[in-house]
């Protein structure tokens, strides 16, 4: 897979704003769309401010009716880091002399209210791999007008973590034998002070917790900046020859910001139905080649097809663009994943080497398949959560063309029991 670079500059006035687009057959609603707005609605985003700077008011938000994302009232800030994200997802990559990496991308993001004032932080990671790994951390005005770089740290082999009843976060560093914890914080005057050392180790096989330093603490959940990730959509064969898989279809998500962890914020999953009789026959339908589904990444990789029918979305190189055999379905199950009432299909798929999982949801009459090949059918519990990809068990949270993990506790849920075969016989 080939990774796309971007970066921002330290200090960079970004003037953004969001244009309402019709859905259509390529895509299965509006998609963020950014031109330069007139100044007087500018959204800077200024270096980190010392001393502090006055905040240049602007006027309301512009509605979210662009995005491609649940009908909800979003906070201003909301919409900031949303605009944010997007345009860092779609701006020219650029020269940054003086940081980690001269030439860099946004890889992830986390959120965390540092300050404990009900508004979260964005951490954004950039880079190419651990060695120039650096991350930003992004706040807000009271308000909700202006977004700040209030510090930029390395981030190489590195993880954050909560704070719980301070000001501030923590980062662990851990390469080689040699453990770091580093303390962050306060945040005041959209500043945060340099790093402190407060725990270190070396040469040991196995490091020490974060919670058994710093009681309480939590890792804090990653999310891609992106959908998907950029493919040039070549696959191996079983005759040793790369082919290009290239039938004019776009790949709708492949750089597309991952907006829903932001719009999820402390609201929880979107419900996507309240039917599940009549979600089963609009899948069954869709399985069946009567109706198109929209396929969709579940895992940043790979399922990026747009609007196709089921057969041709399990041929060589569709869904998954390196297999050579097509897709067959070898398990299935019923199960309500994000808490709605409504049940998703869940299919195992297989060809002769590996295997995948897809989530089918219907949404207003529509299908969407989100495509995983990082999950495995014994990692699903019968309340809907499964194994994450980076830490304990998570749910999925999908919304059309978005799909994304969200850490949860343990529940202790047996696993869900599958049947073998397609549901259409």
């Amino acid at each position: 897979m080939k990774k796309r670079n971007i970066s921002l500059p330290l200090a960079l006035a970004l003037c953004l704003t969001l244009c309402a687009c019709a859905p259509n057959r390529e895509d299965p609603g509006p998609s963020p769309s950014l031109t330069a707005p007139p100044p007087e609605v500018s959204v800077p985003v200024l270096a980190t401010p010392s001393p502090m700077p006055t905040p240049t008011p602007i006027p309301t938000a512009p509605p979210l009716s662009g995005y491609d994302l649940p009908d909800r009232d979003y906070q201003p800030w909301q919409v900031r880091y949303m605009e944010f994200l997007t345009l860092l997802q779609t701006a020219k990559t650029t020269w940054e002399p003086g940081a980690w990496g001269e030439l860099v991308g946004s890889e992830s993001y986390s959120l965390y209210d540092v300050d404990k004032d009900g508004v979260p932080e964005l951490f954004v990671k950039f880079g190419t791999c651990e060695a120039d790994f650096f991350a930003r951390c992004y706040t807000m005005s009271r308000d909700g007008d202006v977004v700040v770089m209030a510090a930029q740290f390395p981030f190489g082999h590195s993880s954050l973590y909560t704070y719980p009843d301070k000001n501030g976060f923590l980062r662990s560093e851990g390469h080689m034998g040699y453990h770091e914890i580093y303390e962050y914080g306060p945040l005041e005057n959209w500043e945060l002070p340099p790093e402190r050392e407060i725990f270190s180790e070396e040469d040991v096989r196995e490091y020490t917790p974060v919670d058994e330093i710093v009681p309480g603490a939590q890792p804090l959940d990653r999310f891609w900046t992106q959908l998907g990730e950029w493919d040039d959509r070549k696959y191996y064969t079983s005759d040793s020859e790369w082919r290009e898989f290239d039938d004019g279809r776009p790949h709708p998500s492949a750089g597309k910001a991952l907006l829903l962890p932001i719009a999820d914020w402390e609201d929880g999953p979107a419900p996507t139905g309240d039917d599940s009789e009549r979600a089963r026959t609009a899948i069954l339908a869709a399985l069946g080649g009567e109706t198109e589904l929209y396929g969709a990444s579940g895992d940043h990789f790979y399922g990026d097809v747009g609007w196709t029918a089921w057969a041709e979305y399990v041929q060589p190189g569709a869904a998954y663009p390196y297999n050579d055999q097509p897709l067959e379905i070898s398990a299935h199950t019923w199960l309500d994943l994000n808490g709605d009432g409504q049940e998703e299909c869940l299919l195992e798929l297989r060809d002769s080497s590996s295997t995948y999982i897809v989530v089918l949801s219907e949404q207003d009459g529509t299908v969407y398949a989100y495509f995983s090949s990082l999950h495995y059918r014994m990692w699903f519990y019968a309340d809907g959560t499964t194994l994450g990809n980076f830490h304990g068990p998570v749910r999925l949270s999908f919304w059309k063309g978005q799909c994304y993990e969200y850490a949860v506790p343990e529940t202790g849920a047996p696993p869900v029991e599958w049947v073998d075969g397609s549901p259409t016989g």
